[in-house]
């Protein structure tokens, strides 16, 4: 047990390796004046061990009411005008996400729909260990090409658990914070969703107005292997509102290649499909 808990330590990068660390977190949240509470507790990588992990504690009532499931998504190059980007979905842990559904909502090809993104691509952009992932890594400057979806059910709670940073703690604040957070961290990165609908989903933007789900303004290439340069067109609804559902999806050029052949995915899908089920995230 001390060798696994060890190994699993050690898996952790120090602070000044990362972007954000804990420490630098609340620090950030004490200075915007977010408030908040932050408990320590055995290391949690799966939402299981999350629950067990905190009962007996003053979040114990927030077990099933508040918890959260964070979900690191890229757009395969398959994938039609949105093409490599980067997706962080959070949502409660009682929420069902169906990728699929969430990327037809989007625009995205149903033969090419989001998909984990891989191994190097999560340490690049996300910087922090896997089973750790929280919104509140947006405020990191190499996650400025992800856009943040949160479940609107979020809106609903009393508090939100994520770890800040690392999953030996978590940090539990009301959703007007969390909120208030990214408008400070992210403004216009982020919209909360109704991921229950399966109505087309408009992509925040910092410039507000109505603009087609599969034309976002020039899409940012992230850094991946696949990264190449997107399309361009408007953005949708500013971020922090509920985002509005945009008209039919935007058509890709008939003259582009919108397909990838399988094998070319295949070692990012068998990669993540382990680590899903491994993680429980």
């Amino acid at each position: 047990l001390k060798f696994v808990w060890a190994r699993a330590c050690s898996r952790r990068p120090p602070c000044t390796q990362m972007a954000l660390c804990k420490e630098g977190l609340l620090a950030t949240l004490a200075e915007w004046g977010i408030e908040h509470e932050t408990l320590h507790h055995a290391l949690s990588a799966t939402c299981e061990l999350h629950s067990e992990n905190i009962k007996g504690t003053a979040f114990a009532k927030f077990i099933g009411n508040g918890q959260a499931k964070n979900l690191f998504f890229k757009v395969p190059s398959g994938g039609g005008p949105l093409k490599n980007r980067l997706f962080l979905v959070c949502a409660l842990v009682e929420t069902v996400v169906d990728n699929k559904i969430l990327s037809a909502r989007l625009g995205i090809k149903p033969s090419a729909p989001l998909r984990f993104a891989a191994d190097d691509v999560f340490t690049d952009v996300l910087q922090i260990p896997m089973g750790s992932v929280n919104p509140f890594v947006m405020a990191q400057a190499s996650c400025h090409e992800v856009t943040l979806l949160l479940d609107e059910k979020f809106l609903r709670c009393e508090r939100l658990l994520f770890h800040p940073m690392q999953s030996d703690f978590t940090t539990a604040l009301a959703p007007a914070q969390l909120e208030t957070f990214l408008q400070r961290a992210a403004p216009g990165r982020f919209a909360f969703v109704d991921l229950t609908s399966s109505a087309p989903l408009a992509l925040p933007s910092a410039a507000g107005g109505a603009g087609a789900v599969g034309a976002p303004s020039a899409a940012p290439a992230p850094a991946g292997k696949e990264s190449k340069k997107g399309g361009g067109g408007g953005g949708a609804a500013g971020g922090g509102v509920v985002a509005a559902a945009a008209g039919g999806a935007a058509k890709a050029g008939a003259a582009q290649e919108w397909w990838s052949p399988p094998w070319a995915e295949r070692n990012t899908f068998v990669a993540h499909r382990a680590w899903a089920q491994t993680s429980g995230y």
